[in-house]
């Protein structure tokens, strides 16, 4: 087929409603625009299958910046990742960069990359295209984890950086992931201006990858980071008991690189490896439905199996980039995997509780989370004379801002997510499982010392501040007419929030778009003081006035899928004379409120 063929037969489309408004001028750019000449022939052969479906995903919007920057599926189009999107991406950043003083931007940036397809190339198209603006590239000369790169940022005094990864998506994606000085993510207003000149990017600058090696623009760096990284880490001492023997895998990608040598170092002779994960592969071929995300039941029951054939008591697997962590532990014959909160729960209270007891513990210690994360956390800093910064977004890059900006007199102890991502040490600003591994292995022989297990230790804290139960599960709409029906969702959700979920009453409805809450029986709206006033397309429906009976939901700001958490508590001596009692009561409540609003949301996309 013929370009002109091309472009009339996409003009038809329009015409008949076909293909979407914003999908038609992305293509027809794409088509015609020399700057992108090199996808013309397999955008064509797509056209040539009518194949309009495909067409509108891919070009319907200009892949945009999420929780975790820019990430989706590689390919030809506008909202795809390819060699052009991530060279705007970079291009776009470097624009925004040379705008700022010069004095921040001749700092450079920090280039990385995980295991995955094309990651490497695009890490170089990356150095390049800074390169060719005059900006001095740190380029790791080798796949990294991405919480190494963050560190890289704050270590050599960077005014930004880059991490070629998709995190823990399928084999199929890539992403860039923007991150501003201080190896924080960028947020507002730093997001939306770097997207806005992406958006602008008409010639992009680059330089011959040698020639800017020559000049000094790119300068490669490697060894001498990760031995920074690690002597900061292996400072992360809590406890001196080492006899644990567990399986630590890095599905396939970064993890292993430091994971390893830290877990070595620290004196952890129990440490065994599962030699098939061990190689770096984009397919990811030893993981189930080549999903290499441990936060997925399926993921961990198979590294718990091949933990339980080398003998393990304990499993712990991150994902691609290293940047979060899955924990299983054996009970009698038996292997349960801990969810992120509970994860949250145990380190929370093992760093207070051993800072305390080895006299280090600082005045008004503060964990750091999500609003869609576990509230069990509240009570046990408290009780260390601490505090909870709790009604964060969703998103690391939230929590780490919040770290950042913590007034004088307030000391981190630790950060952490539902979605099995923590922060453990002041010299990483987003969230890193090699710090999380070290400590998780500190914890469970600590533990072990003592008869204990991971769950033994959590029924304790049950018992003392009170049994909190969590649900989360999603709704997924895939492509241009998934993000339709998730619109809908919301829209509706706002619009006419239901009345009751699961028999409970709603209260009230926080409204993170615009940070109001409004009360469901006078319809009064008022003002929403959140943390750092963020604002995010978020919808929370309180059932009881303490706010600890909730249902949440929320579109994925890096996957095509609407999210939907709910949680409950309860507390012993309230009509509840064993433990096993009031857990079943309140997990029972929690999968009733989970399946009514999973149903709202499913009859509502219709």
């Amino acid at each position: 087929m013929q370009l002109d063929s091309a472009l009339e037969l996409v003009k038809a489309w329009r015409n008949e409603g076909k293909l979407l408004d914003s999908a038609y001028e992305n293509l027809m750019r794409w088509l015609v625009n020399p700057a992108y000449i090199d996808y013309r022939e397999e955008i064509i052969a797509l056209i040539e299958t009518n194949d309009v479906k495909a067409l509108n995903d891919s070009f319907f919007q200009i892949i945009p910046f999420g929780t975790g920057g820019r990430r989706g599926k590689e390919g030809a189009g506008s909202n795809r990742i390819n060699e052009r999107t991530i060279a705007e991406s970079a291009q776009g950043l470097a624009t925004y960069l040379l705008e700022q003083p010069e004095n921040f931007w001749r700092r450079g940036v920090v280039i990385g990359c995980d295991t995955r397809r094309n990651s490497k190339k695009y890490a170089i198209k990356c150095a390049c295209v800074f390169a060719g603006n005059g900006i001095t590239v740190y380029l790791f000369d080798g796949p990294r984890p991405t919480p190494e790169i963050s560190f890289a940022i704050r270590h050599l005094n960077c005014a930004s950086g880059a991490a070629i990864t998709a995190s823990h998506n399928p084999p199929t994606d890539n992403g860039f992931k923007a991150y501003w000085e201080g190896g924080l993510q960028v947020l507002f207003p730093h997001d939306a201006n770097i997207i806005e000149r992406v958006q602008k990017v008409e010639e992009i600058c680059e330089l011959n990858f040698e020639e800017a090696i020559k000049r000094g623009l790119i300068k490669i760096v490697g060894a001498e980071v990760d031995e920074a990284y690690l002597e900061r880490a292996c400072n992360l001492n809590f406890a001196d008991a080492r006899d644990i023997s567990f399986l630590f895998t890095p599905l396939h990608g970064t993890g292993a690189h430091l994971v390893v040598p830290a877990l070595e170092r620290l004196g952890f002779r129990g440490l065994k490896l599962y030699p098939p994960h061990m190689k770096p592969d984009p397919d990811f071929p030893d993981v189930p439905d080549n999903c290499p995300n441990p936060e997925e039941r399926e993921v961990m029951e198979f590294v718990s199996a091949r933990a339980d054939e080398l003998g393990c008591e304990l499993a712990m697997a991150s994902d691609p980039d290293a940047d979060r962590l899955g924990v299983s532990v054996k009970i009698a014959n038996n292997w349960k995997i801990l969810s992120g909160n509970q994860v949250g729960v145990l380190l929370s209270w093992f760093i207070l509780d051993r800072l305390s007891a080895l006299g280090r513990l600082p005045k008004a210690p503060v964990i750091v989370k999500t609003l869609v994360s576990t509230d069990m956390v509240v009570p046990i800093a408290q009780s260390y004379g601490g505090s909870v910064i709790r009604d964060l977004l969703v998103g690391f890059k939230y929590i780490c801002r919040a770290v950042e900006d913590l007034p004088s007199g307030k000391n981190f102890a630790m950060a952490f997510e539902e979605s099995i991502g923590y922060l453990i040490g002041g010299f990483v600003r987003d969230k890193d499982s090699v710090t999380a591994s070290i400590v998780m292995a500190q914890l469970a022989a600590y533990l072990k010392s003592q008869g204990k297990n991971l769950f033994d230790q959590l029924d304790e804290l049950y018992k003392i501040y009170g049994y909190f139960s969590e649900l989360e599960k999603s709704l997924f709409f895939e492509g241009a007419e998934g993000m339709l029906k998730m619109q809908k969702i919301m829209d509706s959700f706002r619009r006419t929030p239901p009345r009751e979920i699961a028999g409970y009453d709603v209260l009230w409805v926080i409204d993170r778009k615009d940070n109001t809450v409004k009360d469901a029986k006078t319809g009064k709206v008022t003002d929403y003081s959140a943390f750092g006033g963020w604002r995010g397309d978020v919808l929370v429906f309180g059932l009881s006035k303490d706010g600890l009976t909730r249902a949440t939901v929320r579109p994925s700001g890096t996957e095509p899928k609407i999210k939907h958490y709910v949680c409950s508590s309860g507390k012993m001596g309230n009509g509840f004379s064993t433990l096993s009692g009031l857990k079943v009561v309140v997990d029972n409540k929690v999968k009733d409120m989970m399946e009514s609003i999973l149903e709202i949301g499913k009859n509502i996309a219709g």
